[in-house]
């Protein structure tokens, strides 16, 4: 029997992590509800800057999918199933270009 799973889906251009980055780089916070979001994607910004690469936004996008599912299998509350096989937690991200998705962690053996 399969078990159930969870997908941490990222995508190609995510207007969201693209504001965020810029927010955080320029020190320019966003309005409203959006500052709230910045906030929630500054672990992923500060590992994007660690790691470079040509497009950091995109780093960023992936980074935020890695490290919500590593949230997901450390919580509390999944993290028994996942380590007794009963649930799997998947990061995965999205190309606008190609229309595949790439598994970026967390896939099942």
């Amino acid at each position: 029997m399969t078990p159930p799973l969870i997908v941490v889906l990222g995508h190609q251009r995510c207007g969201a992590v693209k504001a965020a980055y810029y927010s955080l780089r320029d020190g320019k916070p966003l309005s409203g509800n959006l500052q709230a979001i910045v906030k929630a994607l500054q672990p992923a910004y500060k590992q994007a800057v660690r790691e470079g690469g040509a497009d950091p936004v995109e780093t960023m996008a992936r980074a935020q999918v890695k490290l919500t599912a590593a949230d997901l299998r450390s919580n509390r509350d999944l993290a028994p199933l996942v380590r007794n096989g009963a649930l799997a937690v998947v990061g995965a991200y999205y190309s606008l270009d190609t229309g595949k998705v790439e598994v970026l962690s967390g896939a099942p053996s």
